[in-house]
This record gives C-alpha cells, sequence and structure tokens, in this order.
C-alpha cells in the first residue's frame, strides 16, 4: 500500500507585500461542438507579488462537471508564460519565486493580467458555475509530496546488427496525476532492468528540473524528458524534450488541423510525437483526430495491462496497414502508481548505442517490439532484414524466416499474421512463406486466453515478378 511523508514549508512574504484576495464567480456555458474547450478568467497582479495561490471550486453534480485548472502569468509570450497545470486534481495551488506546487513552475513573480485556464473536460448542457480565489502574498503551507517505498530522424533508414534496448515511454509524477516521485519511476526502471523510460506528465514541464537532478545518480539509465499533450480529443506523447519547453494542448478535439500544429512544433523541437492509446475508454482519452497515424512517429498500440481498447486499437492498426499504411506501434505501462510497475508492458528498440538520438531514429524506422515484461524477447528477420525493414522477395518465391522467443509460456501461441489473416501458427524457429502481392508480416504471441503476450511493427514485403 502506498503511504506518503508530507512535509511542510513555511513561505515568508516580507512585510512590504500586503496580503491581497481576489474572488471571482463565472458561469461557464456548455462549449459547442468544435468550439475551444478552454475558459480563461484574467486577473491582476500587483507589484512586489511575492506568492499566488489559487483555488477553484464548483459543483461536480456527480462526475457530469469536470474542469482542469492551469495558470499563465503576464508575460507576452505564452510559451514563456505558461507557469503549469495541474488538471482536475489539486483544487488548490501555489506559485512563488523559489517553490511551487508540483505541476507548476517557480520563479519571478511578474506584475500585470495573469490568467486562470479551466479546461472544460465534462460540463452539463446548463452549463456549471465556478469560483475563483486568489490570494497573494499570504503565509503558506506547502505539502511536498514525497512516496516512503524502497526500490530494491531518418524514418526510412535501415539500422544493421542493432542492439536491443528495453524500456518504458509513459509515466507519470506527482507532478501531474501520478503517484510516483521521479525518482521513484527511475528506481522502479533501473529495478525492473530497463536501459531507458520518459517521464510523460500531463500538460507540463515542472517535472524536468527534478529528473535532471536525479538522472546523473543512474548512470546506466537514459531518462527521456517528456509531456503528454493532453486534449479532450485524445492524448500524444513527445520525448526528447529540451529543459523547459511545452507544446500547447490547446486543441479542439476532432480538429485536425490544430493537431498538426501540434506535429509542427514537435518537428520544430526536433521531438518525436506518437499517439497515445487511441482507443482508450476514458472520457477524450481515444482518438478523434483521423487516421493519418503515419504521421506521428509511432502509436502506442498497447498501454499498461492488455485490455479491450488495445485490442480495438490492435484491430484499427492492422486495418490501417491493410491499407498500405506505414506506422509504427510501440508499447508502455502508462504507471501513475508504484502498483503497476515501470516496463510493464516493455518496449525494445533496436539502436546503434544508447542515445536519445539513436533510440528516435529507431522509433521511426519501425526498430521495435513490445512484450508483457523485460524478460520476455523476440527476434523475427528473413536473412537480414529484421523488425521495421523492407523485404524484397520475388512473386511465390519462398522465404526463409528465422525466429527466435525467450521467456513466454509453454502453452503460449506464436501467430504469424498478414493482410489481417494469421497465415502460421507456432511455425518453429525456421520456417518458409511466400507471397503473391506487396504486403506485411507481424508477429503476436498470445497466452492460452487469447492475451497478448508479444508484439511486433511489421516487415514489410515488396514483391517483385
Amino acid at each position: 500500500m502506498l503511504k506518503f511523508i508530507i512535509g511542510f514549508v513555511l513561505l515568508f512574504i516580507p512585510k512590504l507585500a500586503q496580503a491581497q484576495t481576489f474572488e471571482k464567480k463565472v458561469l461557464i456555458p456548455k462549449p459547442k461542438e468544435n468550439a475551444s474547450r478552454y475558459f480563461y478568467v484574467p486577473f491582476e497582479v500587483p507589484e512586489n507579488t511575492k506568492s499566488i495561490t489559487v483555488s477553484y471550486e464548483y459543483s461536480k453534480a456527480t462526475g457530469a462537471n469536470v474542469l482542469d485548472l492551469g495558470v499563465f502569468d503576464s508575460t507576452e509570450d505564452e510559451k514563456k508564460g505558461f507557469r503549469g497545470w495541474s488538471g482536475g486534481r489539486r483544487s488548490t495551488i501555489f506559485i512563488s519565486e523559489n517553490q511551487a506546487t508540483n505541476g507548476y513552475v517557480a520563479g519571478k513573480i511578474p506584475a500585470g493580467t495573469w490568467r486562470v485556464i479551466l479546461g472544460l473536460y465534462k460540463v452539463k448542457p446548463e452549463g456549471v458555475s465556478a469560483r475563483i480565489s486568489i490570494k497573494f502574498n499570504e503565509i503558506l503551507n506547502l505539502p511536498i509530496e514525497t512516496d516512503n517505498l524502497i526500490y530494491s530522424n531518418n524514418p526510412k533508414s535501415e539500422i544493421q546488427n542493432p542492439k536491443w534496448f528495453k524500456g518504458d515511454l509513459h509515466t507519470h509524477t506527482f507532478h501531474s496525476d501520478g503517484w510516483w516521485t521521479a525518482e521513484g519511476i527511475l528506481s522502479n526502471a533501473q529495478q525492473n532492468g530497463l536501459d531507458f523510460v520518459a517521464v510523460t506528465d500531463h500538460n507540463t514541464f515542472s517535472h524536468h528540473a527534478e529528473i535532471d537532478r536525479i538522472a546523473p545518480k543512474y548512470k546506466d539509465l537514459l531518462v527521456l524528458r517528456g509531456e503528454e499533450i493532453t486534449t479532450y480529443g485524445g492524448h500524444v506523447n513527445v520525448w526528447g524534450l529540451p529543459r523547459d519547453a511545452w507544446i500547447d494542448f490547446r486543441v479542439t478535439p476532432k480538429n485536425t488541423s490544430q493537431m498538426e500544429n501540434i506535429l509542427t512544433e514537435a518537428k520544430r523541437l526536433n521531438v518525436p510525437a506518437s499517439i497515445n492509446h487511441p482507443a482508450a475508454f476514458c472520457g477524450g482519452c481515444d482518438w478523434s483526430y483521423g487516421d493519418d497515424w503515419d504521421k506521428f512517429a509511432s502509436v502506442e498500440i498497447w498501454n499498461g495491462e492488455w485490455d479491450a481498447s488495445d485490442e480495438i486499437g490492435l484491430k484499427k492498426w492492422d486495418a490501417l496497414l491493410q491499407r498500405g499504411k506505414r506506422i509504427n506501434i510501440i508499447g508502455s505501462s502508462d504507471s501513475h502508481t508504484p502498483k503497476n510497475p515501470i516496463g510493464l508492458p516493455t518496449t525494445h528498440i533496436g539502436a546503434k548505442h544508447l542515445t536519445q538520438k539513436d533510440l528516435f531514429n529507431a522509433i521511426y524506422a519501425g526498430k521495435v517490439f513490445i512484450t508483457e515484461n523485460a524478460q520476455m524477447s523476440v527476434g523475427l528477420s528473413a536473412g537480414k532484414t529484421g523488425i521495421g525493414e523492407i523485404l524484397r522477395a520475388e512473386s511465390n518465391k519462398k522465404v526463409n524466416f528465422k525466429l527466435n522467443t525467450k521467456g513466454f509460456p509453454t502453452d503460449a501461441k506464436v501467430l504469424i499474421i498478414s493482410d489481417g489473416t494469421i497465415i502460421a501458427e507456432n511455425p518453429g524457429e525456421n520456417f518458409a512463406l511466400s507471397f503473391a502481392k506487396n504486403t506485411y508480416l507481424r508477429l503476436e504471441i498470445r497466452d492460452a486466453n487469447g492475451k497478448i503476450l508479444a508484439l511486433t511493427n511489421p516487415i514489410y514485403i515488396q514483391s517483385s515478378k
């Protein structure tokens, strides 16, 4: 059971900065179809302010209303003026020159017009009334959340003789809605034999400083700064962000042109963008931005424990492959708590070296397979052609394949799939297949009950006469 140590830090505000309060009640209408899902409440910050506390309350109506919370300061450039996001996790947050609530960043408190941003996750048809309370220069008790657990860009390139690195590309800390400390995630990843891990808190970059501070303690673990760009029409992960960089999440569901802005910004920052859990059942988690999945570096088909939503995503992916799309897949734990270990499932990336650049190039190239845990592994190749690569084969002529598996139960089924059809079952270490047209070949391993234990990206077959 997870327990917490709560520490308190008193913020003593100089006498010259007088405590003040701003309160406002707003009626927020239900957003119309295709309208913005964000509502702003401006407030003025006086000169010499040293801290700001923001609280909000509203009728949740047993879940029919859900409002998320964030803050922009008075900086004209919004990218620089974004101070953080806590979603629906906290009803009160504060920002001071030296400290801030997890999910927010400390720093100078410029005078001028700041804005509370409310994310309209759910709003009843008649709208919702919210009360915003902002206090300046008040002596505060800051809770410090920690856990007390002890933890024992070239998509066409071919990567010759890759080494397979194991990791997790989707995790959450106290800086958003997780119950991990950053150090807890890194410790658990190392304990589970992983080579890399990404910390991807929702719509914030406040975790960057913490992971940069502790990452040097984990010399054999590559730690990636990430963000889960959480819109109300689907989620996108980016990895390898520069320190304190973030990508704007204010995208309207189904608005594909706005989603293109996220891709453009990811390209500008030279980081991969990956669709998360495209068929997830939670409201706003499933993908609403069209079928152009191949515009992204990858798609997270396997999210946490394999379930019905992953099965739906898998079928959607395979249907797109049948249409000739080339889409790379990954899997991730999406761990929010130590009850869900880091690396379940495990993404294996075939790269030259354990560097950010090499891992990302390998993802673009589809050199990825996924297993339920880090002790399992898969190898699938035809001669020198492996997972994610193009196999040039003479039409209807037999091609020899080699298959290696490790760590799976003896009753597991190995399935070879092409064009949405199982073309071989438990084929053995060496097997031969022929192809009459351009297609793809991929592998699934399922347990005796049909649950997925492993998935590979395709080998793409280019058939010639």
